[in-house]
């Protein structure tokens, strides 16, 4: 069975390989997009958001946030307050920050595997300034329903968290977070930012990935501007948004597909996040199943909400 799962992946490989040879200038126009949309968006947002948290870790700044937000974690989510930190950066920050933030966390043994399964359920938060500004404000032309989105998307992963609360409970703070060694600025600066270009061509790869992809679908599949405007937010969120925004569908509609698609995140995003969890045993079920519970409800709220809205 497994040589012929490896043979059939081999054989998408080779034509892929093919398919690249045969539609070349789609494909060196994709990556010259996909290398604008990386430089021009993500570098300047993950750059410096991922530096800081790097050194934030590197100061103890769980200690000071577990604090002042553990309790919610404890007492809404049911897990102990160090993972507080996660939470609240990746409401700031956005995916797939949460996965790094983990990372981090795991190499430093303040969570297991198994609380950090449970925390990449709800912490699937789009960058807010995307939502609103470019969805909203671009996309949309109505900032209003940008907020609109930014609310249910964020409300939603409450309610994920909540109802996941008891999927594995571990509330034993009394272990204290063992401090690192203490070392100079200039070195915690150094390491962070390597990390973070790291983690950062990472991300150009798999993003670059899936718009060759999308481009050599539509390339081959001639479907109408809605079903391959589907295709695409289902593999890369970005360019599905893009290309809904510019279909003649009614605002209601644009604005509830939008949503499912940040709240499911493209295939594109959970590779993403898997890849930066890749040391650990993370199940992908369990996040597929938890993106795709919060896109039908986040878009079905904002479909119904709209509706008395407009």
């Amino acid at each position: 069975m497994k040589k012929k799962f490896n043979l059939l992946i081999c054989l998408i490989i080779f034509l892929v390989l093919f398919e690249i040879f045969d539609h070349s200038n789609i494909v060196i126009n994709t990556i010259y997009e996909s290398t604008k949309i990386w430089f021009y968006n993500l570098v300047p947002t993950i750059l410096p958001i991922y530096i800081i948290v790097d050194l934030l870790l590197n100061y103890n700044a769980i200690s000071y946030l577990s604090r002042i937000f553990g309790p919610l974690m404890e007492k809404g989510f049911r897990l102990k307050k160090e993972t507080s930190f996660v939470f609240i950066l990746s409401t700031l920050s956005g995916f797939p920050s949460n996965s790094k933030y983990l990372k981090n966390m795991l190499d430093d043994n303040i969570i297991n595997e198994k609380e950090a399964q449970k925390i990449l359920l709800f912490t699937h938060f789009s960058n807010p300034l995307f939502i609103i500004e470019s969805i909203g404000v671009a996309f949309l032309n109505n900032k209003k329903v940008g907020i609109l989105i930014l609310i249910i998307h964020y409300l939603t992963n409450f309610i994920i968290g909540f109802i996941n609360r008891n999927y594995y409970v571990n509330l034993d703070n009394k272990k204290d977070i063992i401090e690192k060694k203490k070392v100079n600025f200039t070195t915690c600066l150094s390491n962070s930012i390597l990390n973070t270009i790291k983690i950062l061509f990472l991300l150009y790869g798999i993003i670059t990935f899936f718009m060759v992809i999308t481009s050599l679908i539509k390339a081959n599949f001639h479907f109408n501007n809605m079903i391959n405007s589907i295709i695409c937010g289902l593999l890369e969120m970005t360019q599905g948004i893009y290309f809904i925004s510019n279909t003649n569908l009614d605002l209601i509609f644009k604005a509830t597909i939008i949503t499912f698609f940040i709240s499911f995140g493209g295939l594109s995003i959970h590779m993403q996040v898997f890849s930066i969890l890749s040391d650990y045993k993370i199940k992908y079920k369990d996040y597929f199943l938890a993106r795709l519970m919060h896109g039908l409800i986040a878009s079905s709220l904002v479909f119904l909400i709209l509706n008395f809205m407009l």
